[in-house]
C-alpha cells in the first residue's frame, strides 16, 4: 500500500480494480467462447488462393491505411484513429502504473500521457460534433454510440486533471478519485457496449480475409 494515499483510495485503485478486471475478463471469455462456437459462413466459390494468407492480410489491414479508400483519401482520419487508440491504451495503462509501478510514472512519462490524453480529448469532441451534425453518421448512431464517445472524451479530460496533480506530487485528489471511479465503471460497462468491438474485430477480419483470400483476392494492386 502506498503511504501517500488513504486506505480508501488504495482499495479503489487495487482490490476494486482487480475484481472488476476479473469480471470483464470473465465476460470476454464467455463472449469469445460463444463466437468460437459459431461456424464460418459456407464458402461456395471455387478455392483459388490461400485462405490463411488472406486472413493474415486482413488482420493487418489496420496497419495499411493506403489500402482503404476512406483513409487513403483522408489520412487525417487514420491519424485520429491511431492517436485516439494509443491514448486509450496509455490512459487505461496509467490506472495500473500509478498504483503498481509509481516509479515509472516520472514527470516526463506523465507529460507524454497527458499530451495523448489532450489530443484524444480534442478528437473526441470532434467525433461528438460529427455524430450530431453529419447526417450519414447520425442515422447509424445508437444511444450507446453517443454515450460511449461522450464518456471516453470525459475520461480523457478527467485523466488530464489526475495526471497534472500526479506530476505536482498530489497522488490523491478529487481528479484522481473520479479518474479511478470512471475506470471501475468502464471495466463493468465495456463488455456490454460497442467499445468491446476490439474483441469482435479479429473474428470479422479473419472471416473476411479467408473468403477473399480463398478467392485469390488480396488487394495487392491498390494504388
Amino acid at each position: 500500500m502506498d503511504n501517500n494515499v488513504s486506505q480508501a483510495m488504495w482499495i479503489l485503485q487495487e482490490p476494486v480494480q482487480y475484481v472488476c478486471l476479473a469480471f470483464m475478463a470473465t465476460m470476454y471469455i464467455i463472449k469469445i467462447r460463444q463466437l468460437l462456437k459459431k461456424p464460418f459462413p459456407p464458402e461456395k466459390a471455387e478455392l483459388k488462393g490461400d485462405r490463411v494468407a488472406g486472413a493474415v492480410h486482413s488482420l493487418a489491414n489496420v496497419l495499411r491505411p493506403w489500402e482503404m479508400e476512406s483513409t487513403r483519401n483522408h489520412l487525417y482520419f487514420y491519424a485520429e484513429f491511431m492517436i485516439f487508440h494509443i491514448a486509450v491504451a496509455l490512459t487505461i495503462g496509467s490506472t495500473f502504473f500509478i498504483p503498481l509501478t509509481p516509479w515509472l510514472m516520472t514527470p516526463a512519462v506523465s507529460i507524454v500521457i497527458m499530451v495523448f490524453m489532450g489530443l484524444a480529448f480534442l478528437i473526441g469532441l470532434r467525433r461528438i460534433y460529427r455524430r450530431f451534425t453529419v447526417p450519414e453518421i447520425r442515422i447509424i448512431s445508437s444511444p450507446d454510440d453517443y454515450f460511449a464517445v461522450i464518456l471516453m472524451t470525459t475520461f480523457f479530460a478527467v485523466g488530464m486533471g489526475a495526471m497534472w496533480n500526479w506530476i505536482r506530487g498530489v497522488p490523491e485528489s478529487s481528479w484522481m478519485w473520479v479518474f479511478f471511479l470512471m475506470t471501475t465503471f468502464f471495466l463493468l460497462y465495456v463488455p456490454f457496449s460497442k467499445i468491446s468491438h476490439y474483441v469482435l474485430y479479429p473474428f470479422g477480419r479473419v472471416n473476411f480475409g479467408m473468403i477473399f483470400g480463398g478467392r485469390g483476392v488480396l488487394n495487392k494492386n491498390v494504388k
